[in-house]
């Protein structure tokens, strides 16, 4: 279950954190303020669905209303919290980050960091929950984590207990600049359709024209928990796949320069991208899943 509240809290923070004031932003500040004090920025249960629901370790379990706010607001713009729980028993988590942690509105690898953090927490709210180690943010940028797709917690030797395994796809301008602020509202159709194709590019690869084998080792991310589980031989492609995409522990946590990427994409290149079959990615699907599925068997 997922729910949704509106930017207002989050632009009165934006606003309330600038050094600068004036007119306008005293005119914000006080429409936001009057927005926040109705509570129209939150979005309310009610009736709460988990009243009196374990009462001994839900916080929330004697309220009979329940108030939501965005997860970005603690720096998990990914919602990975309730997919790690051990209950769930989760293989592997597609984690696409869109997030503006930079100054020119990439990613950098904040909210991992942020899950990775909380997982440690010894108040209890991480309810257990195990999240593989992930670099600091400064790392991320100079190591170019956030330029292309990672594997967390690759080897379970290293963990305090079972967990997913992480693929982080970061964006990243293949073919569009597409950090593009949440509080624009509104888009013509032509920047609509780049950021689309954008976003369709990071995460094929370009159509697997950037990284021909990235299929493969997409199929290999799925089964790599199972693999484990059932003893089986990794097959060699998935050796290599891990031995590329995995991180391996590296940290430069030395402040990076400022992070402005430019499109990696020329016209040419990326019309032979769309015209790439996809009969051939899918092969490359069926190939690892077939030798994944009989070895589980």
């Amino acid at each position: 279950m997922g729910t949704s509240s509106s930017l207002f809290n989050q632009g009165f923070l934006l606003i309330n954190g600038t050094s600068d004031a004036n007119i306008v932003t005293n005119a914000l500040t006080a429409v936001l303020e009057n927005i926040g004090e109705n509570n129209n920025d939150i979005s309310i249960y009610e009736a709460n669905p988990f009243y009196h629901y374990h009462n001994e370790t839900n916080a929330n379990a004697q309220s009979r209303t329940l108030f939501l706010v965005d997860g970005g607001e603690d720096l998990q713009n990914i919602p990975l919290h309730p997919l790690i729980q051990s209950a769930r028993s989760v293989d592997v988590i597609f984690a696409i980050d869109s997030s503006a942690d930079t100054q020119n509105s990439w990613p950098n690898g904040t909210s991992m960091v942020a899950t990775y953090r909380r997982s440690l927490d010894p108040t209890g709210i991480a309810n257990g929950t195990v999240f593989p180690s992930v670099p600091d943010q400064n790392t991320f940028v100079n190591l170019g984590l956030n330029t292309r797709p990672t594997f967390f917690g690759c080897d379970l030797s290293n963990m305090t207990g079972p967990s997913p395994l992480i693929v982080y796809i970061p964006n990243f301008p293949y073919s569009y600049q597409s950090n593009v602020s949440t509080f624009d509202l509104k888009y013509n159709t032509t920047e609509r359709n780049a950021i689309i194709q954008n976003g369709y590019n990071v995460a094929t690869m370009a159509n697997g024209t950037t990284e021909i084998g990235w299929p493969a080792c997409v199929g290999c991310a799925i089964l790599s928990r199972s693999l484990e589980r059932t003893g089986t031989a990794v097959p060699m492609v998935c050796q290599q796949c891990f031995s590329r995409y995995c991180w391996n522990g590296t940290i430069n946590s030395t402040s990076p320069l400022p992070y402005n990427p430019t499109i990696a994409l020329m016209p040419d290149a990326e019309s032979d991208a769309t015209k790439l079959s996809t009969s051939i990615i899918t092969l490359a699907f069926l190939c690892v899943f077939g030798v994944g599925i009989s070895a589980s068997f």
